[in-house]
């Protein structure tokens, strides 16, 4: 289109109401942002059984995260400069407005995992597949957000929700279960980082522990019950920027909802790592996972937003 590559999305009949959900969270103008999938139109085409409703989009040809991933090691810079888009744009998501100010309406993605983020280019992500997105509108009811059921990828789930003990009642609850999906896809970014010492093959999260595609009791186990969360090595706390990251990747997949960091704050320690020096490596650091010598200033800290 005018030389600009697009991609169609094509939903079958039977998958209408996904279609009807994505595109109307597409044509919200609020929520045109670098970190968001780019969004050209939505189209059905033809009649009867072969009806088939498009949505047409940019195209990335470097595909999704999962893939890229999978192929690539990421320097500090890169890793930086990827996971930060990301977190940017959950950011935009949940914001009550626009970058320029203007108020918008939250929207929780709830289904964030390597396959719904497509790479850009080397140091941009964008997030896509909003089949079931939803916008936390103020003026919805507790039944409204019920009915929309328990959804997204077992793998990704936060605790809350393999358990069926989400507080409706509070439009944050939503945006917790982004963060801690969010949490296990930067996981992901991390253990593919140079920085790490010996990158180990490409694997998805609890990737040793469960088949490819778990189910929600089985998940329920390791995260609910057993408290499970991806293995984060000693090795990887050495470098000081990594060890920053794995602290914010730990308190965003906190078992406790409440406890985890907002995006908005994930994305302010992003920017103060943007500023910081973390080309030396402390070599006589001997932390064991999840330990942290290191803390952002107070202001970054986390605090519930």
């Amino acid at each position: 289109i005018n030389g600009f590559t697009v991609a169609v999305k094509i939903f079958p009949c039977e998958e209408y109401s996904s279609w009807k959900n994505e595109s109307q969270i597409f044509t919200d103008a609020s929520l045109k942002h670098d970190s968001v999938l780019r969004f050209l139109t939505a189209e059905d085409r033809g009649t009867g059984p072969r009806r088939e409703y498009w949505l047409i989009t940019a195209y990335h040809s470097r595909g999704n995260l999962k893939d890229y991933l999978s192929h690539h090691v990421l320097s500090w810079m890169d890793l930086q400069k990827m996971a930060g888009s990301l977190v940017s744009g959950v950011a935009h998501l949940h914001s009550d407005y626009t970058a320029c100010g203007r108020p918008k309406i939250p929207i929780a993605h709830r289904d964030i995992k390597s396959t719904n983020v497509l790479v850009k280019n080397e140091q941009e992500c964008v997030l896509c597949d909003f089949g079931i997105a939803i916008r936390l509108d103020p003026s919805l009811t507790v039944d409204d957000f019920a009915n929309s059921g328990q959804v997204g990828t077992a793998r990704y789930m936060a605790p809350e929700v393999l358990e069926s003990r989400v507080n409706l009642e509070d439009l944050e609850s939503f945006k917790q279960m982004d963060v801690y999906s969010m949490a296990l896809v930067l996981w992901e970014m991390a253990s593919r980082c140079e920085v790490v010492g010996e990158v180990k093959n490409y694997e998805l999260p609890f990737g040793s522990k469960v088949q490819e595609q778990p189910c929600v009791d089985t998940m329920r186990d390791i995260v609910l019950h057993g408290r499970g969360r991806p293995e984060i090595p000693s090795s990887w706390l050495v470098h000081q920027g990594m060890r920053f990251l794995c602290d914010t990747i730990t308190e965003c997949w906190d078992h406790d909802p409440e406890a985890r960091l907002t995006a908005h704050c994930v994305a302010e320690r992003f920017n103060l790592m943007a500023q910081m020096d973390f080309t030396s490596v402390d070599t006589a650091t001997t932390l064991s996972p999840y330990q942290s010598s290191f803390q952002p200033p107070l202001a970054n800290r986390s605090v519930p937003q």
